[in-house]
């Protein structure tokens, strides 16, 4: 327990460290400081393998090249992202000249409409673009926003994450007791943020860009019983800017159908949407988690 807790405690202290030179010499420097080592060391990893092989899961037939392409790209874009973590907590997004946001408007009259009812919001996005920025700006746009996350394997690095995002929004454990605190944050007409991405061992099989994939259902259960709301936001890299995109909310099912119709109805909407964006740009997604049924990946 002694030795596994001092190997844990390297990397921890690595990454403060880090994070801290990232605070002395600023966002620019860090962002592209970050950009460049993943690229360097990203392509020797197991996950770069894996990134390759779900690609070719999805276009069997692109060139080397272009793979490779949304390889180095995919790198970069994970690195700029840990190289901005840092500075997420002291930026007001409305006030900041590395983010653009659209569909205020959209959002403002879907808040207001059900401010007036008592209800809160389903969000949805993916981990697209800098994924971390989703909740940030919702929070600073004044939703109490909670959030469901993979805790890491890391004790010391999972507390210090936790206790930096949770500056600008709740946060809590993927699992029974995310699960519960999702139900009763949203039964006092608070909002729920998630990402629809993740790797699933069990959900409803839905298509994900293309292929069938276990998908979580939860959003599904929760709107449905609880009437609320889905809106979609897409989170998307520019060159000198990242841009957070709010759209209409998710067509509602026909009462017509039943219960598990609907739950599909939605999955299949929320799948088709992160498939589409993923397309546009696939440098853009995280393509280094087993997304599909293991017997693709033999």
């Amino acid at each position: 327990m002694v030795f596994r807790n001092i190997i844990q405690y390297i990397p921890y202290i690595f990454l403060l460290s880090l994070l801290s030179l990232f605070k002395v010499i600023g966002r620019k420097y860090s962002s592209n400081i970050s950009s460049y080592f993943f690229t360097l060391i990203g392509p020797y990893t197991k996950h770069h393998k894996r990134a390759k092989r779900n690609i070719k899961i999805v276009w069997p037939r692109i060139e080397r090249h272009e793979g490779n392409k949304i390889l180095f790209n995919m790198w970069s874009n994970i690195g700029r992202n840990f190289g901005e973590f840092v500075f997420l907590n002291r930026e007001v997004p409305q006030n900041n000249k590395y983010v653009k946001i659209y569909g205020i408007k959209i959002l403002k009259k879907i808040f207001l409409v059900n401010k007036r009812k008592k209800k809160g919001i389903i969000f949805f996005s993916a981990h697209y673009g800098n994924w971390e920025l989703a909740p940030k700006v919702l929070s600073s746009l004044g939703l109490d926003i909670l959030t469901i996350y993979r805790k890491s394997n890391n004790k010391y690095i999972n507390n210090l994450v936790q206790s930096m995002r949770e500056k600008y929004a709740s946060y809590t454990p993927k699992g029974d007791v995310g699960a519960k605190k999702s139900f009763l944050w949203l039964r006092k007409g608070k909002s729920l943020a998630l990402a629809m991405d993740q790797k699933l061992n069990e959900g409803k099989i839905v298509k994900f860009l293309g292929k069938e994939a276990y998908t979580a259902s939860a959003i599904a259960e929760l709107a449905i019983r609880m009437n609320l709301d889905i809106v979609p936001i897409k989170t998307l890299r520019k060159e000198l800017y990242n841009e957070v995109s709010f759209y209409s909310k998710l067509k509602k099912p026909s009462n017509h159908l039943t219960h598990e119709q609907k739950v599909f109805f939605i999955l299949e909407e929320v799948n088709s949407l992160l498939s589409k964006w993923i397309k546009e740009d696939p440098s853009q997604w995280l393509w280094i988690h087993r997304r599909w049924s293991k017997d693709l990946y033999d």
